[in-house]
């Protein structure tokens, strides 16, 4: 990891010298190499402030001509971002490294937001599996097109994330989530590099065969255990929609609804009053009330923001 991090940062610099624009996905994955440098030195456990002092060579190296220090500057670089995942993204692993548990805390929130009715609130997925065929179809919470990705790089970026942080079982079920989004959405865009990052990082770390999706009693779905199936999807496409709600759409969009309220209340339940109201202030928002009242407020704009209200 020390090596990949070095390789990332001088690529960083390179593109950024170069084009003018922040390389965010290489300074992205140079800072999920970092923390997993930090956890291994931390055995593992929580990211500690004693071991975030790494070899000058994994930093990105500043202008010359600039005057700012390094934390001003990384602030700056992800504000120019215009990507909104990506920027989120970028906030959550920065966040991370400078053990800012409230930017953590808010960034990861932002990410969960834009899962949309699709992320598990306890992190257990729930997806059905279906026998392969050659047109799969989709259960209802995938039913609307990934167009902007802004599902798959929510899903795949917070995998990331649990991953450098060392933990495996949330990392699983979010990259099996965004591999579900890629197979939903892959129809026309199946030559985007992108589509090809859950697989890649699901094969490397061995994640197809040692468990299976629990089944729900509506049996529409993909078996993402299946890897022919998976092949197929990924190379061919041909994913029909199930677009034959009928009755029950309303229903299941309130069911949704309510995982989605309970799950980010869930991620920022330890966020104290005065973060809250900072929060809430940067926002634009009533910072009076109880705190619950400021958590209803913060999951509502949230939501908003993330276009799932």
């Amino acid at each position: 990891y020390h090596g990949a991090a070095e390789s990332l940062a001088k690529n960083a610099q390179r593109y950024e010298v170069r084009f003018m624009e922040p390389a965010s996905e290489e300074r992205i994955w140079r800072d999920a190499a970092e923390l997993k440098v930090i956890s291994s030195l931390n055995g593992g456990r929580k990211v500690s402030k004693k071991f975030t002092d790494v070899p000058a060579a994994m930093r990105v190296v500043l202008d010359e001509d600039s005057n700012l220090d390094e934390k001003t500057a990384e602030i700056e670089n992800i504000a120019s971002e215009r990507r909104k995942v990506i920027r989120i993204a970028r906030q959550l692993f920065s966040s991370s490294l400078r053990n800012d548990s409230k930017g953590m805390t808010l960034a990861r929130a932002q990410l969960q937001a834009c899962c949309g009715d699709s992320f598990p609130s306890s992190l257990k997925s729930t997806l059905p599996t279906l026998s392969p065929t050659k047109k799969t179809t989709v259960s209802s919470s995938f039913q609307s097109k990934d167009h902007k990705m802004h599902k798959l790089h929510s899903f795949f970026y917070l995998g990331l994330h649990y991953d450098a942080l060392g933990r495996s079982y949330e990392s699983k079920q979010c990259m099996k989530m965004a591999l579900k989004t890629c197979a939903q959405s892959i129809s026309g865009n199946n030559q985007d590099i992108t589509y090809l990052l859950p697989v890649i990082h699901m094969t490397v770390r061995d994640w197809y065969d040692d468990d299976e999706f629990d089944t729900e009693e509506d049996t529409k779905g993909i078996d993402l255990n299946d890897e022919q199936l998976v092949e197929q999807l990924l190379i061919e496409g041909g994913v029909e929609l199930d677009l034959d709600a009928g009755e029950d759409k309303m229903s299941n969009n309130d069911a949704t609804s309510s995982k989605l309220t309970s799950s980010l209340r869930e991620s920022i339940k330890d966020l104290k009053m005065v973060d809250l109201k900072n929060e809430l202030k940067a926002r634009k928002l009533k910072v009076s009330g109880s705190k619950k009242e400021l958590q209803d407020r913060l999951v509502d704009d949230l939501k908003r923001e993330a276009g799932t209200s």
